[in-house]
């Protein structure tokens, strides 16, 4: 329903990390109302863990995306809000290469640039040309304005 918040669960095994993050996110209530972990009403997983995590999680949720915590608050909460109502938009109308989509679904699942290169196995200054070469394209000039625009264009891996 538009304009109604999103419902967020954090997955975090720290409890000092989900605790703080409960407070953050109290100023926003009008964006974003943190669920119990395991509620069945569940948009979004704010996660800390690995990928065999995330998707465990999510299933476990229902939830229809997932936010890397590596970012602050305002961000965190933008993609969020992004993740749950993504747009009809498709990234072939940017012309987007299969490369730079799979590397910007990366930065978007909070990736380092070593961690891309690692995945995906191409060198480091590689990842930096997908990137620029993406962020040109899609028109940002941080990762996580990327990692927004992913978010809402379906980049991210979405659960089953």
């Amino acid at each position: 329903m538009p304009g109604s918040p999103v419902r967020l669960a954090i997955a975090s095994a720290d409890e000092a990390v989900a605790q703080g993050l409960r407070r953050m996110l109290a100023e926003q209530s009008h964006r974003v109302v943190v669920v119990d972990d395991g509620c069945d009403a569940v948009d979004v997983v704010l996660h800390d863990g690995d990928d065999r995590e995330h998707e465990v999680v999510l299933r476990a949720n229902g939830a229809a995306a997932r936010v890397p915590l590596r970012i602050g608050v305002e961000q965190i909460v933008a993609m969020v809000e992004a993740a749950a109502r993504p747009s009809t938009a498709s990234a072939d109308l940017v012309g987007l290469t299969g490369r730079e989509m799979e590397v910007l679904g990366l930065i978007a699942e909070g990736l380092t640039n070593q961690e891309i290169a690692d995945r995906v196995y191409v060198s480091i200054n590689s990842v930096k040309t997908y990137i620029r070469a993406a962020y040109r394209k899609i028109g940002v000039n941080s990762r996580s304005q990327a990692a927004v625009w992913c978010l809402q264009h379906g980049i991210v891996r979405r659960p089953q």
